[in-house]
């Protein structure tokens, strides 16, 4: 796997792969779950996340075929938000994201912690970040009358 910075002519392409993966998660969601007003997740988008500074928008590449891509949030504190971390569906499973994080990982000597949030009705993800990641769940947020709220992860790095 091949994990570089990703460039403007990548957004759109990041922003199918996300969608996609996103969409394959829907059936973990409550029918009836609420829908947050989460102003900073609305005015997302890849192609303004590559424009700044404070982010990093990474491509995960297999051959020439761009399957997924992460995006970092460095706050100069030494405390690194992991915002995204997607697959492709047809290549989840494969090992792609465990091997995306811990080369993301080796590209943060600096870190002295990582943190993430994930929603609570997500248990593929929460096993995956404890699991195999190694993060510990820290607190849960925004818990809605649905019963699905965040789980905010911690990662301390030595």
């Amino acid at each position: 796997m091949l994990i570089k910075s990703a460039i403007l002519a990548n957004a759109t392409e990041l922003e199918r792969i996300y969608s996609l993966s996103f969409e394959s998660n829907a059936s973990f969601f409550p029918d009836d779950m609420e829908e947050e007003d989460d102003e900073s997740d609305e005015d997302f988008s890849f192609e303004s996340a590559i424009m700044m500074p404070d982010k990093t928008v990474l491509g995960l590449w297999i051959n020439d075929h761009l399957i997924g891509g992460a995006v970092i949030t460095d706050n100069s504190t030494g405390i690194h938000s992991l915002d995204r971390l997607f697959i492709l569906p047809e290549e989840q499973g494969k090992g792609y994201g465990l091997h995306a994080w811990m080369e993301i990982e080796d590209m943060y000597p600096d870190a002295k912690e990582w943190t993430l949030r994930t929603p609570t009705c997500l248990i593929n993800n929460v096993c995956f970040y404890v699991n195999k990641c190694g993060f510990i769940i820290v607190r849960v947020e925004d818990m809605g009358n649905d019963g699905v709220g965040m789980y905010v992860f911690s990662k301390k790095t030595s």
